[in-house]
C-alpha cells in the first residue's frame, strides 16, 4: 500500500513513521520550503509518550525533555487553588508527562523519518480520486498518486475541502502569546505553574536545558491590531501586576521570538474520510489548547490509522471507515471540553471566575487526577 501524506506537523510525521513501520510505502509532502523553528512548547501526556515509546523514540525523547512532577495553580493574586501531582500518572499509566520544545520535537521526528524522505516546498492545491487510487496535486506542477491520501495539513486543510467541502474554523474568542525563555532559577525544573484570574491565564512549564515555556491567554477581539507599544508592552499591561515569576518572564523573553496566536477550533465534521481520502490531526479536529491534547490526539490518529489500514481485509475505504469510527467520538469530545474550558477560564464577569476558583478549590486532588487518568486511559493503549 502506498500512503501519500500531506503536511509535516506532529501528526503527519507520526503518521509517516507508523505507516512505514506497518510496511507501507510512504510519500510525504510539506508546503514549507524548509522546516525551521516550529513554535514554542507542547505537553506530551502519557497517551502521546506511549506512542513515542512504541516507535522506539524514548531515548531521543529523554534528550529533549524531562518529566513534570507537579502543577501548582494559583489566582492572579498568588492565592493557592490546587497542586496536582501529575508525576503520579507515570506510576498509574506507565508513562510520564513531558513538556518539550515544539522545535525539538519536530526535529526529533524529522530525524526519525529521515530528512531526505520529505518533499518540501510542495503546496497542495487539490486532491482527486477514483476507485483505484487518490492523487494530490501541488502548486509547482508535481502530483503524487497512492492508495490513500492523508490530509495532515492543518486547520486550513486543502484535503478537507475534498472530503467535506468548505468548513470555516471557529474563533474561540481567545488569543495566546507563547514563547520560550531562559529559566535562570525562576522555577524548579520539574514543577509547572498556572495562574488564573480576571478572565486571563498564565502557564509556565519547565523545559530541558534550563528553559521555560510560557503562555499567556485572554479574550481578544478577532483581528485586533498589534498595539503601538508592541507585544511586550501589551503583556506587561495585561499581566505585569501578577505574582512572581511572571514579571521576570515578561522582562526576559525575546520579543522577536514571541508568537501571537488567535485560537480557532473546528466544529464537528460530517465525516473524516471519503473513499481513499482521510484527515488527521488539526485537519479533522483542531482544538483549543486548554486541555493540552492537540498534539497527542494527532499522534493517536496516526497510530490508529495505520492499524486500521493494516488490518482491513475489505479494502481502503473500509479501513478508513474503521479509523474514523475508533477516533471520532474521542477527538470531538476533547474539542468540546477544550472549548468549554476556554469559556469558563476567559469569562469577563468576575462572578464567573470566582465560581471557577470555588470549583477548583472544591474538587479533591484525587477526583481531579482520576478524571485526567480516565481521559488518558481511553487512548490507543488504554
Amino acid at each position: 500500500m502506498r500512503i501519500i501524506v500531506v503536511g509535516a506537523g506532529i501528526g503527519g510525521l507520526t503518521a509517516h513513521l507508523v505507516c512505514k513501520r506497518a510496511g507501507f510505502e510512504v510519500e510525504h509532502y510539506e508546503r514549507q520550503p524548509r522546516l525551521g523553528p516550529a513554535g514554542a512548547g507542547i505537553v506530551l501526556w502519557p497517551n502521546g509518550i506511549k506512542i513515542m515509546l512504541a516507535l522506539g523514540l524514548g531515548a531521543r525523547l529523554r534528550q529533549i525533555g524531562h518529566s513534570l512532577e507537579r502543577v501548582v495553580t494559583r489566582t492572579h493574586q498568588g492565592e493557592p487553588l490546587s497542586e496536582m501531582p501529575v508525576g503520579e500518572l507515570e506510576r498509574k499509566l506507565g508513562a510520564p508527562v513531558y513538556p518539550v520544545s515544539r522545535t525539538d520535537l519536530q526535529a526529533l521526528l524529522v530525524d526519525a523519518v529521515g530528512p531526505g524522505n520529505l518533499r518540501l516546498g510542495a503546496q497542495c492545491v487539490r486532491v482527486d480520486q477514483n476507485t483505484s487510487g487518490a492523487t494530490a496535486f501541488f502548486a509547482d506542477g508535481r502530483s503524487a498518486t497512492g492508495d490513500v491520501v492523508v490530509g495532515a495539513d492543518g486547520i486550513h486543510s486543502v484535503v478537507r475541502r475534498a472530503v467535506v467541502g468548505e468548513v470555516a474554523p471557529r474563533y474561540s474568542g481567545m488569543a495566546n502569546w507563547v514563547g520560550v525563555t531562559a529559566n535562570d532559577g525562576l522555577q524548579p525544573e520539574h514543577k509547572g505553574y498556572e495562574f488564573l484570574g480576571e478572565g486571563k491565564r498564565c502557564g509556565l512549564l519547565p523545559l530541558a536545558r534550563n528553559r521555560i515555556y510560557f503562555g499567556f491567554a485572554c479574550a481578544v477581539e478577532k483581528g485586533a491590531p498589534e498595539p503601538a507599544g508592541g507585544r511586550r508592552g501589551q503583556l506587561q499591561e495585561l499581566f505585569g501586576g501578577w505574582p512572581d515569576p511572571i514579571p521576570a518572564v515578561l522582562e526576559r523573553f525575546d520579543e522577536a521570538e514571541l508568537k501571537y496566536l488567535e485560537i480557532h477550533d473546528l466544529p464537528p465534521l460530517k465525516r473524516w474520510s471519503q473513499g481513499r481520502l482521510t484527515l488527521l490531526g488539526d485537519a479533522a479536529h483542531a482544538t483549543a489548547p486548554t486541555l493540552g491534547q492537540g498534539g497527542c490526539q494527532a499522534m493517536e490518529d496516526a497510530i490508529l490509522l495505520a492499524r486500521c489500514l493494516g488490518s482491513t481485509t475489505l479494502g481502503v475505504p473500509d479501513g478508513l471507515a474503521r479509523y474514523e469510527a475508533k477516533r471520532r467520538d474521542r477527538a470531538e469530545l476533547i474539542v468540546a471540553r477544550s472549548r468549554a474550558k476556554v469559556e469558563a477560564m476567559h469569562a469577563s464577569d468576575p462572578a464567573v471566575y470566582q465560581e471557577l476558583y470555588a470549583a477548583i478549590r472544591a474538587s479533591s486532588v484525587a477526583d481531579t487526577m482520576r478524571a485526567q487518568e480516565e481521559l488518558l486511559e481511553e487512548g490507543p493503549f488504554g
